[in-house]
């Protein structure tokens, strides 16, 4: 197809991360196809402080296998308590994109509550961009919980900060556990998604109207799979649409379950066919 390339998020394989180190990663990483990786820093501030990696051996091993620091997923809360850390991270990886999650839970959020977040998060969005970096919201399920305008909180999230400074990175399986169509919220947003994950899960037995009652069977029932293992979604299609949105990278998130390589490795063959 395009010239989109593959990334591996962290997460996926976050295990291997911890128990063999970020060299290893990132070597078992580049010797399953990934050209890219994305950090993810759950509620850490930094990376050495999630993985106990410092920034130097780390950027090392990314160079000498060929592979592109992405992005960092970043903790909300963290940039709340004090950004400098933080973005002193991404700056010393040289990273392009920092994700966050969406900064409330939608109408379970009191109004004040909900502007002082939308506030905080137009002055983040400005800090991240006078320092070169493009923050985006990875759109989880709760992303997609209406906010006190009655807008799903990932498009109020936009609205209120501009494309320019905010940007979507998208999660094909959170985008469809929540009903939204993939393929119309890629091109509702043509040019602006940059970063494109592709995580999976097995059809859930029953439904419920409640996004996050999906969302929760979804994560605490082991209904996740490795992309194409039979999940929801037709890949090939997703990934022509995200082309045809200017994506410039796929990103495989798993589940990082025990059989987290064999999984990563499977996803890229099943990916790469389509790039």
């Amino acid at each position: 197809m395009g010239n989109m390339k593959l990334g591996l998020q962290m997460w996926s394989i976050h295990n291997v991360c911890v128990e063999k180190g970020m060299d290893e990663a990132l070597r078992l990483s580049a010797e399953m196809g990934y050209k890219g990786f994305e950090f993810a820093l759950g509620d850490c501030a930094t990376l050495k402080e999630r993985v106990g990696a410092e920034p130097a051996e780390v950027k090392k091993a990314l160079d000498a296998y060929g592979i592109q620091a992405i992005g960092s997923h970043i903790s909300w809360e963290q940039l709340l308590e004090n950004p400098d850390p933080v973005l002193k991270d991404c700056m010393d990886f040289e990273v392009p994109y920092a994700a966050i999650a969406p900064v409330f839970y939608g109408d379970r959020t009191p109004f004040e509550d909900q502007r002082a977040a939308y506030k905080k998060l137009v002055e983040i969005s400005r800090l991240f961009k006078s320092n070169g970096i493009q923050l985006q919201v990875h759109c989880a399920a709760f992303g997609f919980l209406r906010d006190y305008k009655g807008r799903y909180t990932v498009d109020g999230m936009f609205e209120e900060c501009g494309l320019e400074y905010l940007q979507p990175e998208f999660d094909t399986a959170w985008l469809i556990c929540s009903e939204i169509d993939p393929h119309e919220y890629l091109m509702k947003y043509k040019n602006f998604v940059d970063i494109l994950h592709l995580k999976d899960y097995h059809a859930i037995p029953e439904h419920s109207p409640y996004v996050l009652v999906r969302h929760n069977t979804i994560c605490d029932h082991c209904y996740g799979c490795g992309v194409g293992e039979n999940g929801v979604q037709d890949v090939g299609d997703i990934i022509k649409t995200a082309e045809a949105a200017g994506t410039k990278w796929i990103v495989t998130e798993l589940w990082n379950e025990p059989n987290a390589l064999e999984r990563a490795k499977a996803s890229a063959e099943l990916i790469k066919k389509y790039l």
